[in-house]
Order: C-alpha cells, then structure tokens, then sequence
C-alpha cells in the first residue's frame, strides 16, 4: 500500500449517505481500499497515539509503534471477526507490538569472565584454613567437595597457580575457573563453621 498522508475529515459515507461505520471501514480496508484506510485512520490516529505514548516513554519508538499499528491492521483486516469496536481491535494491535518492542529489549549482560571477583573483606578461605590446620587436614576437607572443585582449588591454593594457568591445564573457560573458586571458598566456610 503506498502510504499517503490521510484526509483528516470523515469523507467516506455509506450509500444513504451517512458516515461508514468503523466496521465497514475495516471490511473495506480488508479488501484493499485505501480510501476507507485513510477515514479509519483519521478517526483513531490520535486515540491510538495517546494510548501507545502513555506506555512507551520514548517518543520516537512511539512513533514506530503506532506505524506498525496501522501496518498490522492494513495487513489483518480481513482477521476482524467483529465481536469488539475497531478501536479496542486496534488498541490490541498496540498491547502486541508495544510487548513485541519490550521483549526485543535485551538486559546488559556481563560475561562471566568480565565480571568482577566477588569482594570479601575477611581472611581468604584458603588463609583461614592454612591457619586453623595443616595440609593433611586441608586435604581432608578439599576431599569432601566435589572432584572438579577439589582439582581447581589444589591448584590455585596449593600450588599457585592462576586462574588462566588452571583454565589452560584443565580445558575450561577463565570464568568456569573462577566460579569453581568461588564455590569451593563458598562450601569450605561452611564446612569450618560447623
């Protein structure tokens, strides 16, 4: 359909001579006319921008919006069944697209070998640990966690290593090393507070 500014009166009459209903406008639209497209736009332009700008704050999305509106209802005239106005059909096409619009909305995400270490402002478990036993004892206690934490936290805790030294020796992303520390830091807290 080429897109025209529409006439801002309500020229569009039935054979008696008074103004098309809106659902006679819609069976019109249905079948290509765009004269009764301008008529039904003219009539519901306004109602449907002040119904879409209350719930989307930005106003050029708005705009687009309310264009892909009166898109959906040129292209699903025909779907009109009739058992509400126009303009509640209308206003249902806005409900859709304005959800379809929040949901392409991504969150910022941070991968999780950019985020930050956890801040833990008491002694390391590894600290506390050393401190309170002795290797054999830290042993005994790395042996109740599961295989992978127990293989991560050796190296890191007793041999030194980096985070990227233990992702390269065990064949796991930076960030799964991380996680792993945290986890066994996590779990060896609670096995010494008991």
């Amino acid at each position: 359909m080429p897109w025209k500014e529409p006439h801002t009166q309500d020229d569009m009459t039935s054979p008696g001579g008074a103004a098309m209903c809106d659902e006679d406008l819609l069976v019109r639209v249905a079948s290509g006319d765009e004269r009764a497209f301008e008529t039904l736009y003219g009539r519901h332009a306004a109602a449907v921008r002040a119904f879409v700008r209350v719930r989307v704050p930005d106003a050029g999305t708005a705009e687009e919006v309310c264009a892909d509106v009166w898109l959906g209802c040129w292209r699903s005239a025909r779907a009109f069944r009739g058992d509400a106005k126009v303009l509640s059909w209308l206003l249902g096409i806005a409900k859709r697209q304005i959800y379809m619009r929040v949901r392409r909305v991504r969150p910022n995400v941070t991968a999780l070998d950019d985020a930050p270490e956890p801040r833990d402002d008491g002694p390391s478990p590894e600290t506390a640990v050393l401190s309170e036993v002795g290797v054999d004892d830290l042993m005994a206690l790395l042996r109740r966690l599961p295989v992978e934490l127990v293989e991560t936290a050796t190296l890191a805790w007793l041999h030194g290593l980096s985070y990227r030294q233990i992702a390269d020796l065990s064949d796991v992303p930076e960030g799964t090393v991380k996680s792993r520390i945290s986890r066994a830091r996590r779990l060896l807290r609670a096995q010494l507070d008991r």
